[in-house]
């Protein structure tokens, strides 16, 4: 940053335009800065007022309903704010893999195609949040009695941050020269061509005969050949998802109503209190990983693995499901845990790819075994369908279960090579303070999942219950103090605004499907291929481990669901079992390559090619494609603890 800014300023016959580069780039740093500092405020501030309403719930008996729409609409604010400074610094999800592969000067075409894009966003934005504004300016909010065009100015104020922040990316990427302006020039005039195109298309009876006669069929080519388009052009995901909606909408809404009610949608798509738990749970899993957890579940996990061949990586196994299910997140269990344990394995002469293979396949472990926020996104597409409490209740078996396949194969790949087993004698203090040393930590699981089960708070609540009780423990740990906290405040903030709106653009996506009856189609469809109930649920498995290899959790969770989920009603599948499915779907996912985020991670932390890590993969892959199987055949391994416990 700051060697862009003396780069700015040090030419003294700069050109008009460069002086204007050099001008809107300070401006927008500065926006950026005070954006930064706004979503660290918001996000500590929705931290009290979570306790807050938990205290006011069940020590003062008297329940708070301010509380609960101020956390509502300081989410959607944060949702938006935060989604601007990740269009400055690419936070955004995409999928990189032709662009990567793309000459520089191609790579800057499409880094600029992508900026016009998402300024055309901010614009639809902008024009509907206004009109929005206007339209709902009489109406006041239930409790805080604030105007909703006031709540609603977000959209506006949000708009005009995505345009300066992604001009900041555009100049840092590529500069603000004559030849990005020309470039920039001929996009637009092609844009303007092909907008002029398609409304002389409109006119055309082929297009009644295909919009009147063949909606859905129209809307799902539409639909899918846009979005998969704007992926290949490395388009943030949650724009291609906007854009794809939004051209099929256009097929039955004219223009003006469309950008004003896709706008509402944007806005109304997060005004729900179940997304609350999201941030919590991430802050709270980004407070455990600076909190000096991973060490000690690593002496826990070796003390359990020791008698085990492999114990090295049995211990890896099982540190990941442990530290997976505090922190939520496969990525950075694999980082934290296999940091620790590579240069150990190393040191003891244990084979790396293997190594690797181990790291990567047990790391999204953590992600099935609650509690973990991709239930709660799965709960929330499915409108409470599939309750937060059985959801959570139904992943520890399956995560068990893949957690086990992989320390299956890791025994044999140790009686293999012959690897000792760890014969040390410890002496009970030793073992005991072992233990008292983890169980503060997994102390949390209980307190969250039992303080749920029992009604002490909801599962929205227990993400605020996770945030306070893992704060106080890593200052008690000594890991982490007040100079320390806002950092961890901005990051999660940053993670949470993606994946909101990444949700609430996802909603738009959702609108145009169910608008077109597409859902319907694609499943007479499936049924059309067999009717029977088998063979569905395995080609509805094989297209999401297909889906898995190329997209992240949270999109793939985000569009498929709404397209299967009818179907696995017809098919008279409970909405848990299926929510648990797709989940375990999706986890295998991150472990394949092209586009295995935990693969690439584990990889990069041991320094091994992904090239040696695929053939130790494959029988791990394989086990857990027979426990994909029998939590979807047997239904006996996701809903046994919610029957037990009388969860739905």
């Amino acid at each position: 940053m700051r060697e862009k800014l003396m780069r700015l300023n040090d030419n003294p016959n700069e050109s008009a335009l460069a002086r204007i580069e050099r001008a809107l780039y300070q401006l927008c740093h500065v926006c950026e800065v005070a954006l930064s500092k706004t979503v660290t405020v918001i996000l500590g501030i929705m931290s009290v007022l979570i306790v807050y309403q938990v205290f006011t719930r069940y020590v003062l008996n008297d329940p708070s309903g301010l509380s609960q729409e101020m956390l509502i609409y300081l989410m959607i604010w944060l949702s938006f704010i935060g989604s601007s400074i990740c269009f400055s610094k690419g936070f955004h999800l995409s999928l990189p893999i032709i662009y990567d592969a793309l000459s520089e000067r191609h790579q800057k075409w499409l880094t600029i195609f992508s900026a016009l894009l998402i300024v055309l966003l901010a614009a639809i934005i902008i024009y509907g949040g206004y009109n929005a504004m206007q339209k709902n300016a009489a109406f006041t909010s239930p409790m805080l009695q604030i105007s909703m065009s006031v709540l609603q100015s977000i959209l506006v104020i949000s708009g005009v941050f995505f345009v300066l922040m992604q001009l900041k990316r555009v100049i840092e990427l590529v500069g603000l020269n004559r030849s990005t302006v020309i470039t920039a020039a001929v996009m637009i005039a092609i844009g303007l061509c092909s907008y002029w195109m398609w409304g002389a298309l409109q006119q055309t009876q082929w297009y009644e005969y295909l919009v009147d006669e063949h909606l859905e069929v129209t809307s799902t080519v539409l639909l899918f050949s846009a979005f998969f388009f704007l992926l290949a052009m490395n388009i943030p995901i949650s724009v291609g998802l906007a854009f794809s909606g939004l051209w099929v909408l256009s097929l039955q809404i004219d223009a003006d109503v469309l950008m004003v009610t896709a706008s509402e949608k944007l806005f109304g798509g997060l005004e729900s209190f179940g997304f609350l738990a999201l941030p919590f749970f991430i802050l709270a899993g980004n407070i455990m990983n600076q909190g000096g957890i991973a060490r000690r579940l690593i002496d826990l996990a070796m003390l359990l693995g020791r008698r085990i061949p492999g114990s090295l990586w049995q211990a890896n196994v099982l540190s990941n499901m442990l530290f997976g299910c505090l922190s939520s997140s496969g990525i950075a269990a694999s980082t934290a845990i296999g940091g620790i344990i590579s240069p150990m394995a190393k040191e003891k002469g244990y084979d790396m790819p293997i190594s690797t293979a181990i790291n990567a396949a047990s790391a999204p472990t953590g992600m099935m075994i609650p509690p973990t926020g991709i239930f709660i996104i799965y709960s929330m597409i499915t409108g409470g369908s599939a309750s937060i409490a059985a959801m959570f209740l139904a992943g520890y078996l399956p995560g068990i279960m893949m957690g086990l396949s992989v320390m299956i194969v890791a025994y044999f790949y140790a009686k293999k090579l012959k690897y000792p087993v760890d014969n040390t004698h410890y002496h009970w203090k030793q073992i005991a303070l072992t233990v008292w040393k983890t169980l503060p930590s997994l102390t949390m699981i209980f307190v969250i999942i039992g303080g749920i089960l029992s009604g002490v708070f909801t599962a929205i609540e227990a993400g605020g219950i996770a945030v306070l009780y893992s704060l106080v423990l890593s200052f008690a740990y000594r890991t982490m103090n007040l100079k320390t906290l806002p950092k961890v405040l901005f990051d999660s903030a940053l993670t949470s605004s993606v994946i909101l709106f990444l949700i609430a653009c996802s909603g738009l996506m959702s609108w145009s499907m169910t608008f077109a009856s597409i859902p319907d189609a694609i499943g007479e469809i499936l049924i059309g291929v067999t009717e029977n109930k088998l063979l569905l649920l395995l080609l509805m498995n094989l297209t999401l481990l297909a889906v898995g290899i190329f997209m992240d959790m949270a999109p793939a969770l985000l569009i498929f669901t709404p397209i299967f989920y009818p179907v696995a009603m017809m098919l008279g599948i409970d909405p848990v079992q299926f929510g648990v499915v797709i989940v375990y779907n999706l986890c295998m996912g991150l472990i394949t390559p092209p586009v295995g985020t935990v693969l690439f991670v584990s990889c990069s932390v041991t320094g091994e090619k992904i090239t040696n890590i695929i053939k130790p993969l494959l029988p791990i892959f394989a086990l857990q494609f027979i426990g994909l199987m029998l939590i979807t055949y047997f239904p006996f391994f996701t809903m046994y603890l919610p029957e037990l416990f009388g969860v739905n």
